[in-house]
């Protein structure tokens, strides 16, 4: 009886074993363009710090700029939802892809700590020549944004936070099983293969966001899925993964709650009362530690919700952005 259960033990992890090289295989077959040929037509690129950034525009070239920065897993398109609207409204969105995810080249020192995101936010700006703008960011986009708003205030004219993963109040680094594993390269690349850029998975993982499934069509996970066939991504998000899950921040100035007590630009807080990735509580007390900060709260919205309630979000946004805006404030 042992030795049944011992083989099949060793069945098992065998079978496990080829299934995650499947997919590793899988993703180096599809991962074969560069950026630039696999963004869509006519895609705009801005040079940032050495790397190619992609992003897309929507609204009149003299509009109030708002930049959009995505969270985990996304890219400039899956803001179209909100973008659009806002744009027709008379606002300039520019949304960028921020690496290791949608057609932006990656880091060579596959940096993705606060400070380096930070950094590539304002050096964005920068290669666009925005000196002044509104700038939005959801989930784990939150804390680099925050880090680069606080390194330069001045330059921001308002800061809309949409279920933003922040970590506040952390006492301790994170400390994860398998730690080891993750930081060689084959286990890291199986895992991040099997899962984050897995195409299969795209659909399970948006329904575990987004409180109705009827919202993640086929179309929509198609969306998310199209930069998978660029060079390297498998790779790339693999290291991302690992710093994000093993990079000490509590040190970052996104980490601190003074820094928040003493930035003064107005501040929208939009959360989704349902959401289980960040719960509300986080929300209010974020929104509790700016001078001046708003939380609008979506009943019956999970952790997307500019997928999720699109025409609340764009309102809520046009009209904080037309009440806060530079000439009245």
């Amino acid at each position: 009886m042992i030795r049944i259960v011992g083989w099949l033990a060793v069945t098992l992890v065998v079978l496990i074993v080829v299934v995650l090289a499947g997919f590793r295989g899988a993703a180096a077959l599809r991962e074969n363009r560069s950026p630039e040929e696999a963004a869509p037509a006519g895609a705009l690129f801005a040079t940032v710090d050495g790397l190619k950034i992609h992003y897309q525009v929507w609204g009149p070239l003299d509009g109030p700029p708002l930049l959009l920065f995505h969270g985990t897993a996304s890219w400039a398109e899956t803001y179209r939802d909100i973008a659009a609207p806002l744009g027709e409204q008379g606002f300039r969105v520019i949304a960028p892809d921020m690496p290791p995810f949608g057609y932006s080249q990656r880091p060579a020192d596959q940096d993705y700590s606060r400070a380096a995101h930070a950094k590539r936010v304002l050096g964005f700006a920068d290669a666009l020549g925005l000196r002044h703008f509104s700038v939005g960011v959801h989930s784990y986009g939150g804390g680099g944004v925050i880090e680069a708003a606080f390194s330069a205030p001045a330059r921001i004219d308002s800061l809309i936070l949409l279920d933003v993963a922040l970590g506040l109040g952390r006492t301790e680094a994170p400390t994860l099983p398998f730690a080891a594993l993750l930081n060689l390269r084959w286990p890291r690349e199986l895992l991040t293969a099997s899962t984050f850029t897995n195409p299969l998975m795209v659909g399970p993982g948006l329904r575990a966001f987004i409180e109705n499934d009827n919202l993640v069509t086929a179309e929509r996970i198609a969306i998310y899925a199209r930069p998978f066939n660029v060079e390297g991504t498998t790779d790339a998000v693999g290291h991302w993964l690992f710093s994000g899950l093993y990079n000490d921040e509590r040190k970052s100035l996104a980490a601190n709650p003074a820094n928040y007590r003493t930035f003064m630009p107005p501040v929208l807080v939009i959360w989704g009362r349902d959401d289980t990735t960040t719960p509300l509580e986080q929300g209010e007390e974020i929104a509790s530690l700016f001078p001046q900060a708003e939380l609008a709260v979506l009943d019956g919205v999970n952790h997307i919700p500019q997928v999720e309630r699109p025409h609340d979000v764009v309102r809520l946004i046009a009209n904080f952005l037309k009440r806060i805006s530079p000439t009245t404030r």
